[in-house]
């Protein structure tokens, strides 16, 4: 097997892969100091440190794991992994868990991309907002105020596949990156998303 693998879908069909590779390996996940699991919004620079001085570490068994799912990644997290996955430690796997690679290409170059099944049902949703006229996207996108990182990753996507510029990738992105603060407000990033595409 690989040593580390970006997992892209949806967070039960990332589970289900997990759980069938895990098994592949021989590992234990429940009860085992050898399996660090790192579930967070934002993964920092400290949770980067955390897992290299982790890695490092003499194993109790045969493998350690260490299982990534976040939201977002920090530049400065993302740079610090890129020894570490470049230059892995003899039975050691890493496996992230995302809905959309929105990891530095470096990064991103040194694991096996998986995409599992089960993507975001939203994603004919974001197909839909593109095709409507100005003044019908606010209405539409309105229904996806509590969905708001789900339905952007899924407009980048559809954006990125539809050979859209990278000045609209941009703007799209830095959208995306203001919707994971939790003080965000949905509405204002929806209205200035309607008037940039």
């Amino acid at each position: 097997m690989h040593h580390a693998y970006l997992l892209l879908g949806s967070k039960e069909a990332g589970e289900a892969f997990l759980e069938s590779a895990l098994a592949t390996l021989g590992v234990r996940r429940e009860g085992n100091p050898d399996v660090y699991h790192f579930s967070r919004e934002v993964f920092d620079i400290a949770d980067a440190r955390m897992l290299i001085d982790k890695s490092i570490e003499k194993a109790f068994g045969e493998r350690k794991v260490f299982i990534i799912s976040s939201a977002r990644f920090t530049l400065q997290a993302q740079n610090a992994l890129l020894k570490t996955f470049e230059e892995p430690i003899s039975n050691t796997h890493f496996f992230i868990m995302a809905r959309e690679p929105l990891l530095l290409p470096t990064l991103v170059s040194r694991v096996q991309v998986v995409r599992v099944e089960g993507e975001a049902q939203i994603v004919p949703e974001a197909q839909k907002f593109l095709g409507l006229a100005l003044a019908k996207r606010l209405d539409f996108a309105k229904k996806f105020e509590d969905s708001l990182p789900d339905f952007l990753d899924s407009l980048l996507l559809q954006l990125k596949n539809g050979g859209a510029s990278l000045e609209t990738l941009k703007k799209v992105f830095t959208l995306r990156l203001f919707a994971s603060d939790p003080a965000a407000q949905s509405r204002l990033i929806l209205e200035h998303l309607a008037l940039v595409l």
